[in-house]
């Protein structure tokens, strides 16, 4: 079987963690998809000091290749443009690549397994994340804090469902969260009981997660930084080098962090919260500051 490789360039300007300064390298003989119409392929591609410096035919490009250029062999294979991820959370993204993972699990015995893995070492920290399907399991019920109270008897949990509308609470987390037989539903929300004995199964919908939410810690900047850095890994796989990004105050903070520690491997278009217009007015934020390859955009 002959395998189809695709290589993702970045379209302006390189990371220097990734093409060191005073570095040239030629992409040669490939197949160069370029999105310029009037010369919508190309054969070579020659990169100095983080930017591209031609774009062409083999024969043209001679002139750009020296001996301290490194060249890579495309081997006829497609390179493309950078691509770009017109919304997302990222740092949010980062969270979930590194926190507990329960897609995977195809039963409730298997969803116990997976967390029983991933809190061992965990004790006393917040677990999030999860991303479970009871539809995959052969048994559709829902799962109930008993499914996990025993693995995680002093460790909070509250790991969400697929569809970021329901999450299961272990007893630990409804004891932080205060909510018993006698919290009432919030509005837009509802706390899932026991028609037996009224008591929470641990299923929390929609407005009714806030009441868990709402009192997990805040992520200090260090958190922020590692989750970023963690989506920025993910991203340079994709080949993605620009993201348009649902930007919170802190994670803002944690941007420029990464951005000052030379590991900024992508372009992040900002757009911030609008719940926060009085804040960005008293500190004079404006659309389209660019700092670096952080650009301040809209409201959302």
């Amino acid at each position: 079987m002959k395998y189809f490789f695709i290589i993702l360039l970045l379209i302006t300007h390189f990371n220097p963690t990734i093409f060191p300064q005073q570095m040239k390298t030629a992409f040669i003989n490939g197949k160069v998809f370029t999105v310029n119409d009037k010369q919508p392929y190309a054969e070579v591609v020659v990169v100095e000091d983080g930017l591209i410096k031609f774009v062409g035919s083999t024969n043209k490009a001679n002139k750009y290749i020296d001996d301290r250029t490194e060249v890579v062999d495309l081997q006829g294979k497609l390179m493309l443009p950078g691509f770009i991820d017109s919304h997302l959370h990222f740092t949010s993204g980062g969270y979930y690549l590194l926190g507990i993972n329960l897609r995977p699990a195809l039963s409730k015995e298997e969803f116990v397994f997976i967390l029983k893995d991933y809190v061992k070492d965990k004790e006393g920290r917040w677990i999030t994340g999860g991303r479970w399907d009871h539809e995959l399991w052969q048994d559709k019920s829902l799962p109930t804090k008993e499914l996990i109270d025993s693995i995680t008897p002093s460790t909070p949990v509250f790991v969400s469902r697929i569809d970021g509308h329901m999450g299961l609470a272990n007893s630990k987390a409804l004891e932080l969260a205060g909510i018993t037989s006698e919290t009432p539903n919030p509005a837009g929300g509802l706390i899932v009981k026991d028609t037996e004995t009224g008591e929470p199964t641990g299923i929390l919908k929609d407005n009714a997660m806030d009441l868990v939410y709402d009192i997990i810690p805040d992520k200090s900047i260090e958190e922020n930084i590692e989750a970023a850095l963690r989506s920025l890994e993910e991203a340079r796989k994709l080949g993605i080098t620009s993201i348009h990004d649902i930007t919170q105050t802190d994670e803002q903070e944690a941007y420029n962090e990464i951005e000052n520690m030379g590991e900024l491997t992508c372009r992040i278009y900002s757009i911030l919260p609008i719940n926060t217009y009085d804040e960005i007015v008293r500190t004079g934020i404006t659309a389209g500051n660019d700092e670096g390859l952080i650009k301040r955009g809209g409201l959302k």
